[in-house]
Order: C-alpha cells, then structure tokens, then sequence
C-alpha cells in the first residue's frame, strides 16, 4: 500500500506531512512494543545453546536450543554459590582439607588446613572461578561433594531446571553431569535475588584473607583475585556473570545486564572459542535491548557473493561477440543492502599480458556509479649482466621524442601492448632501458 493511499485512508492528508508521519511511527511503535516484536532478524549464534530472557517477566526474547543438555563448566558455580548463600554464615570460618586443597585447577591457592571466612570463599569461587574454594564450600554446607552435588539437584528442581543434573559444585567433567541454556537463566535469575551474589558478580577485583591457623599470633596472608566477566569493562549495564570452560564444553557464559530500567539475562553454552562467546553475548544483548528501543540492532554478518567476471582476451584469440567471452566468478564481500534498494554489479577485467588492471563499477537504480581500480604492483626485474656489444632501444612515449639507434647490432627491446577500453582515458607508460657505452662491460642495470 503505498503511502499516499494511507494517508487518505487514515484522513491525514491536510495534515502536515511530519505531523502525519510522526503519528503513523508512533501507531505502529505501540503495537510492536505490545507485540514485543522487532523489525530486525535475530543474530546469528556460533554456540550450540543460547537463551535470552527478561528475568522481570520470565520472557524468553532469543533462544537457540534451549533445552539441550550440554556440560555447563565452570557455571556450575551460580548454583553452588546460592546453596552456599542459603545455608553457610558468611562470617564463619570454613577450614581447608586436603582434599579441597588438591583439586584440579583452576584454583585459588588454597591449602590444606588453612581457614577463610565463607564470604571470602564466595568472591574466590565467582571472580577467580576457584575449585578449591568449590569444595570447602560444598563440604561445609553439604558434609561432602556428593552430598552437597544432592542439595544442589534439589535446588534446582525448586527453582524449575528440570533438565539439569549436578554430580560436582565445580563443573568438572562428568557424564552426568549436565545443564541446559534455559535452566540455567533461572537459575542465575533466582541467585541474583540475594544481594550479597548481586554485589560480588560485579566486582572486578578483590583481595581475600585466608588464615593459617599456625604459629603464635596466627599467620595469614591475601590472595587477589580478577573476574574473568569481560563484560563488565565493555558492555554498558553490565551487573555481572559467570565464564566456564572445559576441553567438552567448551566456553559458557551467563550473566545479567541492566539498561534503562530493563534487565536482561543471556545464556550460553558450548561457544567454540573466547572470540566468539563474547561476541555472542553482546550481539544478544543488543538484539535484546533494541526490541524495547535502548540499543541499535546487532550488525548483520556479510556474506560471499559470486560476481561474474568477465576477461578480455588477446586480440589473436579474442572471439567475434562479446557474449563468446570468457566469464570466471568471483567471492566478493558484500555489506547487506536494505530491503528497498536493488544493486546490480558490474564487473569489467582489463588484463593485460604482462600487468593488469581490474575496474569494479557498482551500480544502482539512481544510476549512481561508483569505480575502485585495484593495480596490480609492478614487479622489479632482476639485476643482470649486460651484453658485451651495447644494444639500443627506440622508445616513444607521450610527451617523449624519438630516441636514435646507438649500436649497429642492437636488438628492439620487446614490446608489452595493453589494450584498455577505447571509451575511457588511456595512459601510457613506457620504461627505456639505459644504453650502455662500449667500453663498459659486466654492468647491472635496473628496471
């Protein structure tokens, strides 16, 4: 429907035109805004699981197998940390066994025997993604790991993540030992409930006491710990996350952000590398928050589209029609055009027999054209030995005169012929090689 007929539809036309367009915009603003629909495509995801929820209304804006069970790593630790919160005083001291002490990296260093205040243990767990801080949690809320893995199962099914299972408070690999990407963001929307997990996910750094228990006065000494949430210095809102990483699976992430009054939860499991996690995260975060208007859509990826090319033959071989002409594709990158504008390439090859030209012209139904000339760089010949007997070459140019034979048996240096269109402007370069006298022997000469 064209606008015109809108407008007399509408009985706008004595209206102003801005007056009867901003009206229009905001009509169709208020019912996508309680359609909660976009005029832009979902991002691409290079994870195998993604989940983007509003935690306020329990909305799901973006998913991507969201139910398939995957190894969620190190964000095993979100639940962890809210049983921990739940049944631990965070003020009380949590000693260190040996067997928390040895657990396979990463670790915050603690040692057998050693003491922290569970508050400390917490920020080691979240920030520094410590297992060792993982098991003397467990143990002194749990009794041991596999009692603390049950508390954790009965957690979760509370908070409705039916279709995770937990052998371990660190993640570490195990079969049975799984999570999907939209239990997940309940279960970090229920641990960002407690303020103290709120306050220490946004936290970038930190320095925790741990105490040895040993000599008179009780030594003790601090461990610094650093947030592997790269968010947190990048992404604006940013309130804080969890990363996890195993060799299966992979890198996962989870993690909330706040912008204008909108909170937003992303989820990720099994990214197949850094680069493309955090990429991830943000092109959801910004397809989210452009549906409620506090962003710009996520860049489109540009895709390879085959060109045909066609090359100019030599005059020997070049056939009777230009439609008998030799025609090659070519993968040239292409930013995504709006829906409205129809582009038509146009490439034309000009090769030459030694060096070429290729002239790419673009253009589109405003008959606007727009020419990139890419030339090819000219190789330098290499250094050789000159003739005994001196050779001359006649060379003529634009702007040059003719130069005069200077040996009697010189040989015509060959010449390159490069045909250009005859519609276009036509330069011509000439390179003379210098004559050499008859009493020089053995010298170099350069192109």
């Amino acid at each position: 429907m064209s606008l015109p007929l809108l407008l007399n539809r509408l009985r706008l036309e004595r209206l102003p035109f801005w007056l009867a367009g901003m009206a229009l915009w905001m009509a169709t603003g208020a019912v996508l805004a309680q359609e909660g629909g976009s005029v832009f495509a979902a991002p691409a995801i290079a994870a195998r699981a993604a989940v983007l929820m509003n935690p306020t209304t329990g909305e799901i804006l973006f998913a991507k197998e969201p139910r398939l069970r995957l190894p969620p790593a190190s964000t095993t630790k979100v639940l962890t940390a809210l049983v921990a919160l739940e049944r631990l005083d965070l003020n009380a001291r949590v000693s260190v066994s040996p067997q928390a002490a040895s657990a396979p990296p990463s670790r915050i260093g603690l040692r057998a025997g050693e003491a922290a205040l569970a508050q400390d243990l917490l920020y080691g767990l979240m920030l520094k993604s410590g297992n060792d801080a993982a098991e003397t949690l467990a143990e002194a809320a749990g009794g041991s790991v596999p009692g603390f893995a049950e508390l954790m199962n009965a957690r979760a099914w509370q908070i409705g993540a039916r279709d995770s299972h937990f052998m371990n408070p660190h993640g570490l690999p195990n079969d049975d030992h799984y999570s999907t990407a939209y239990d997940l963001a309940l279960i970090f929307r229920q641990a960002m409930n407690h303020p103290l997990f709120a306050e220490i996910i946004r936290t970038r750094s930190a320095a925790l006491r741990v105490e040895s228990g040993q000599g008179l006065y009780g030594d003790w000494r601090m461990i610094p710990v650093v947030s592997h949430n790269r968010l947190l210095a990048s992404y604006e809102g940013a309130r804080g996350g969890k990363t996890g990483f195993t060799l299966k699976a992979r890198r996962c992430f989870v993690g909330e952000v706040d912008r204008g009054g909108v909170r937003l939860i992303v989820a990720i499991l099994n990214s197949p590398n850094s680069g493309t996690l955090w990429e991830d995260a943000r092109n959801l975060l910004d397809y989210g928050f452009a549906r409620y208007g506090l962003a710009p859509p996520p860049p489109v990826r540009s895709e390879l589209e085959p060109v045909m090319v066609r090359r100019a033959l030599p005059p020997s071989v070049r056939p009777e029609s230009e439609s008998e002409s030799e025609l090659e594709p070519v993968m040239v990158r292409r930013a995504p055009a709006p829906p409205a504008a129809v582009q038509v390439a146009t490439v034309r090859s000009v090769l030459g027999k030694s060096h070429g030209a290729r002239v790419v012209s673009v253009q589109s139904e405003t008959r606007r054209t727009t020419r990139v000339a890419v030339a090819k760089p000219v190789a330098k010949p290499k250094p050789t030995l000159a003739a005994k007997k001196p050779s001359a070459v006649n060379v003529t140019a634009k702007n040059s005169k003719p130069a005069s034979a200077v040996a009697k048996n010189s040989k015509p240096a060959s010449a390159v012929a490069v045909k250009i269109d005859a519609k276009r402007p036509v330069t011509k370069v000439a390179r003379a090689e210098p004559a050499t006298s008859p009493k020089q022997k053995n010298s170099k000469r350069g192109g």
